[in-house]
């Protein structure tokens, strides 16, 4: 527990993952106060035009002033949030304020849950409040990452696991929609099993052995879903009311502390031995080794498909008709999306990107890409996550008409969850263009983006390809991007945001 003091230009405001004290307005001088011990990592600072506005008691918005009606308006259930997050783990709060801090476009992850004020990035600011899952998964941090932390970075799939679990659960309690858990953890398995595609093989386990390697090269869904699906495994095994019982008493036991895969294994196994005889059962024979440290895409249960079922169909009559030989008698799907939720939108984007089944990626015609977009205006949707999807499908596509949109987008914000994979989407095209336009863009636009970003943009576009290009893109870098510790380009990250939390990925 320790104050601190920092003065700061006379124009600015200074926020701290902690709880503000006193302010001097004419030394400009801010004092924050952290009761909580936290690991050094949720250290955040942030300085600049800030304004805010108050959404309950203990929750507020901060944002430059021209972004703050729009992002009060979009989190307006963050308190919602917190008081569900709440219910489901039996516990309260910990931390007694949770402010959210809206960052600039080049913010290179989704959010950064810092005790007292995460850290979300503007491409959440869809307008109709379909994006707020990623402010659940920061608010269940606060039990789940920022309570109970993984003892190192080889077990982070503790933090993240866990936190994509209580985030569907939020989600569910919140929405009270039936199987919409499922509908997210298909679209999750989907994306986790192209992660699990790319990587190398030893990065595919849920215990990662990181040695000197880069931990940002590493960083995957592997931790998030493969996790996620552990848990979720657990959870149907000895039903849903049974598993809460465990969820409290493991916050409880290893609350302001840490813990490890081993640690958290024996904890499970030994739980229900004197209460519960059938679960206790179940858990110890539980195949613990192979879930932990085995590689490759997890055991998925049978999910319900109710809520997915209308968007793989209509998936599948687009691709049909796409099949379809002229006058082959196979209709343009009709169906009306308007009413669908945007998860349902996406379930379908994310059929129709995933590869055809002999491990290469679907590819529509261009005059098929015309009609749907004609039909769905996905281009000028303002969820980034199905304007995503949409550039990634016309990408592998090979549709050169889409690329002003994707420099666009891949321009007007730095995410890595969006940026990384468009990249090298272009950069793998076949027409010779994409390739120029990827590069070219990235030089471009190389200081805009975070270190982190432009460091791993760099690697996706050097790895494997001849010194030219290599020589190219190294030439138009610092040594920020190659050729020096994760350490050092960590720091360098860091200064960049001014926060230190940025130390490590985030989903």
């Amino acid at each position: 527990k320790e104050d601190t003091g920092e003065a700061i230009s006379k124009w600015a405001k200074g926020v701290m993952s902690a709880v503000a004290g006193d302010a001097n307005i004419d030394t400009k001088t801010f004092n924050f106060e952290q009761p909580v011990p936290i690991p050094a990592y949720l250290l955040a600072l942030a300085v600049g035009d800030l304004a805010s506005k108050d959404l309950s008691p203990r929750c507020r918005i901060w944002s430059e002033p021209c972004t703050l009606k729009a992002a009060a308006d979009e989190f307006h259930q963050t308190e919602l949030f917190l008081k569900t997050a709440e219910d489901i783990t039996s516990m309260p709060y910990a931390w007694k304020r949770y402010d959210l801090l809206v960052l600039p476009g080049s913010f290179p992850y989704g959010g950064m849950e810092n005790p007292c004020l995460t850290f979300v990035t503007p491409t959440l600011l869809a307008g109709d409040g379909s994006l707020v899952c990623v402010v659940a998964h920061e608010i269940a941090h606060s039990w789940t990452g920022n309570l109970v932390t993984n003892k190192t970075w080889g077990h982070f799939w503790l933090n993240e696991g866990w936190t994509t679990w209580l985030q569907r659960r939020i989600m569910n309690k919140i929405e009270n929609v039936p199987h919409d858990m499922d509908l997210d953890a298909i679209g999750g398995a989907q994306f986790l099993e192209q992660d699990i595609e790319m990587l190398d093989k030893s990065m595919t386990s849920l215990y990662l052995k990181l040695g000197d390697d880069d931990p940002d090269e590493s960083y995957s869904r592997v931790p998030y879903e493969k996790g996620f699906h552990l848990l979720y495994a657990l959870e149907r095994m000895v039903g849903e009311e049974v598993f809460l019982e465990l969820v409290e008493a493991y916050l409880k036991k290893f609350a302001y502390g840490t813990v490890t895969s081993e640690e958290f294994r024996n904890f499970c196994i030994g739980f229900w031995k004197d209460s519960n005889p059938d679960a206790y059962t179940k858990v110890k024979n539980f195949d613990w080794d192979e879930w932990m440290y085995g590689t490759g895409m997890p055991p998925l249960p049978e999910f319900n498909k109710s809520l997915a079922e209308a968007a793989e169909a209509l998936a599948a009559a687009w691709v049909a008709f796409d099949c379809n030989e002229e006058g082959g008698g196979v209709s343009e799907p009709s169906v009306d999306i308007s009413d669908w939720t945007s998860a349902q939108k996406v379930c379908f984007l994310n059929k129709l990107v995933q590869n055809d089944g002999s491990g290469k990626l679907k590819k529509l015609k261009i005059s098929t890409l015309k009609l749907m977009q004609m039909r769905y205006c996905f281009q000028e949707s303002k969820n980034a996550e199905i304007l995503f999807r949409y550039c990634m499908l016309a990408v592998q596509s090979e549709d050169e008409g889409i690329y002003p949109i994707v420099v666009r987008f891949i321009t007007s914000q730095g995410r890595m969850k969006y940026i990384r994979p468009l990249y090298r989407a272009m950069f793998g095209s076949t027409t010779g263009e994409g390739r120029e336009i990827a590069v070219e863009t990235f030089l471009k636009n190389k200081d805009f983006y975070h270190p982190i970003a432009s460091k791993m943009i760099a690697y996706d576009m050097t790895k494997g390809q001849d010194g030219g290009l290599m020589g190219k893109i190294k030439s138009a870098l610092s040594d920020n991007y190659f050729g020096v510790t994760p350490v050092a380009v960590g720091v360098a990250a860091a200064a960049a945001l001014g926060a230190l939390s940025l130390l490590r990925s985030k989903k």
